[in-house]
């Protein structure tokens, strides 16, 4: 594996730290956040080695769980599964990264319910 020039590791770094920053600006403080407990290139890293593998997500907390599923890697398709089932409206919320990388987060509201909506912690897809 060869490093990229440092002043061009460095350029990187601050293109993702300063994504990163963008992203957090626009999370709603007052809002639950959902941890990553699973994520299938961290806990399961052989699992995924090929291009068309789903790559496996799993956020939770407050009562709540969301599995993600995510498929491809230009163009991503993403299946979502919330625990409680029952109607929910998800939306995300994304910002673009160096190359393909974006980074993501879903913010889930239960229409007619006096559950309180979450948002998923931000991450890499």
């Amino acid at each position: 594996m060869t490093l990229p020039p440092p002043e061009r590791a460095g350029a990187q770094i601050a293109l993702l730290r300063s994504v990163g920053y963008a992203a957090f600006g626009r999370h709603e403080r007052d809002l639950d956040v959902l941890d990553v407990v699973f994520d299938s290139l961290v806990d399961a890293p052989g699992c995924f080695e090929h291009a068309d593998d789903c790559r496996h997500l799993r956020f939770a907390g407050h009562g709540i769980s969301l599995d993600v599923d995510v498929q491809g890697q230009a163009e991503l398709s993403i299946e979502l599964r919330v625990t409680p089932a029952g109607p929910v409206q998800v939306e995300s919320r994304g910002t673009e990264g160096p190359g393909d990388t974006r980074l993501v987060s879903f913010l889930l509201q239960w229409p007619n319910s006096t559950q309180r909506p979450v948002r998923t912690a931000w991450i890499m897809l």
